[in-house]
């Protein structure tokens, strides 16, 4: 096999893992979010009890609500 094809085969695996991780979050996401409202309240996140803990510190703009961005901060960690 060549270094390119091996990159290349390499780099394919880290982009379907990738992307495979972001449908992962979203699906979180939609879980959490029970109106389906497009944000995250405290108590509906009170079903994650690490996120219910820490909702304060991801809600960037302070409204009282995570966005899915948000959401995303606190998954990658």
């Amino acid at each position: 096999m060549s270094k390119l094809t091996f990159a290349s085969l390499i780099l394919c695996c880290v982009t379907s893992t990738v992307s495979f991780a972001a449908d992962s979050i979203g699906e979180k996401f939609k879980q959490l979010d029970r109106n389906d409202d497009g944000y995250l309240t405290r108590s509906e996140s009170a079903r994650d009890p690490a996120l219910w803990s820490r909702f304060k510190n991801y809600d960037s703009d302070k409204d009282n609500k995570l966005s899915l961005s948000e959401f995303k901060v606190y998954a990658s960690k």
